[in-house]
């Protein structure tokens, strides 16, 4: 990559030139959106209904019909996200009008997902005659069990089985979509609640900043993983993946706070900021439009590494037992299953625990990446 200087580009474009002169972080960030289609794709992937049948002469998609509610809205929320990346210019050009629009198709993809009931069908595709039939990649449903017991990975299953003759490739693939939901949206809750505690506390300062501060202390005195097993246990949302998202979002947000607090006490002095409170503006837009965006930078490097941690949380919450678990797949819970039969099934452990190591891995390095294009000292000349 070309890394002399570029004159007129803005901030985002630096970062993003800077991002892309790093051979990991350009390599791990294509494998972090492989891994979103992968997920996005797992009904399609893995899957007993065909996604075409055809049988006298009428031709019916029984995969679509068979959706549950959260792989409509893992998909068609991935597909709102391709939607805007290709249309950014109009965000620059039509921020309000596009802000519009996509709050619009949420509305109308949560009304629809509301009143929409998949069509539950116990039977499969593969032994059932028709005159043309597709069916996915892997033919097995991931809580479907077969006579196949413990068959390591062969052709009809690429990843083998486990104790009730489940595919291990059909789970791997829908446990995708579980870890990389729960990672995402726990750390946007943990974002918002960091912004907006450590905005307060470093814009206003006072006694808003030392209740603030103390109060970050007393959440960071116990111990993470203990804090989230106690709080799932008097709530009992073992196997409630919102709960799930939910808890580890509200337990893991001191760090952006911190972050954010710091960011402000440092920004809040700077010649462009108190111009803007020369002129008028109200504390509101000194926040939103000038204070947050010059802190937009850190805040990405650790919301990075904090979807890594949150997914590396959930699958130790389902190794342990208090996560997401069987029928329901998950990687941490196939890695859980494994340690009773690790002597002899060593896939149990290999597939899951290899899938963890990518992602996490993944993350780690896009946000070192995020961190070295953000603060140039740390770039390698």
């Amino acid at each position: 990559m070309n890394s002399a200087p570029v004159l007129h580009e803005t901030y985002g474009q630096r970062l993003w030139r800077h991002f892309c002169a790093d051979s990991f972080a350009r390599c791990s960030l294509g494998i972090v959106i492989a891994l979103f289609v992968i997920a996005a794709l797992a009904p399609f992937l893995a899957n007993s209904h065909a996604i075409v049948r055809v049988a006298d002469g009428h031709v019916t998609f029984p995969i679509f019909l068979s959706l549950e509610p959260i792989e409509w809205r893992f998909l068609l929320y991935v597909l709102l996200a391709a939607l805007i990346y290709f249309s950014r210019r109009k965000f620059r050009t039509q921020p309000q009008r596009s802000l519009g629009v996509v709050f619009v198709y949420i509305v109308l993809v949560e009304l629809w997902l509301g009143f929409s009931h998949p069509f539950n069908d116990p039977t499969n595709d593969r032994d059932r005659p028709a005159s043309f039939k597709l069916l996915p990649p892997v033919a097995y449903s991931p809580i479907e069990t077969t006579p196949d017991q413990f068959v390591p990975p062969t052709w009809k299953h690429p990843c083998g089985t486990d104790s009730t003759g489940r595919d291990i490739a059909a789970r791997m693939l829908h446990g995708a979509r579980i870890s990389l939901s729960i990672g995402f949206v726990s750390q946007s809750i943990s974002l918002l609640v960091g912004i907006t505690l450590g905005g307060l506390a470093g814009y206003y300062r006072g006694w808003l900043d030392i209740g603030v501060s103390r109060f970050v202390e007393i959440i960071e005195c116990f111990p993470s993983l203990l804090l989230i097993l106690v709080v799932i246990n008097f709530t009992g949302s073992q196997n409630n993946m919102f709960c799930i998202m939910a808890v580890i979002g509200l337990t893991s947000w001191t760090g952006v706070t911190r972050l954010v607090r710091g960011e402000f006490l440092r920004l809040s002095g700077q010649p462009f900021t108190l111009a803007a409170q020369a002129v008028g503006a109200s504390d509101f837009r000194v926040i939103v439009r000038h204070l947050l965006p010059n802190a937009l930078g850190p805040i990405l490097v650790v919301a990075t590494f904090g979807v890594a941690s949150a997914i590396l949380i959930e699958s130790s919450l389902s190794f342990l037992g208090f996560g997401m678990q069987a029928p329901t797949p998950s990687w941490g819970d196939i890695l859980s299953e494994s340690r009773r039969y690790i002597d002899f099934a060593w896939w149990l452990a290999f597939f899951p625990g290899l899938a963890m190591l990518v992602t996490i891995m993944s993350y780690n390095f896009v946000g070192e990446g995020l961190r070295d294009a953000v603060d140039p000292r740390l770039r390698v000349k």
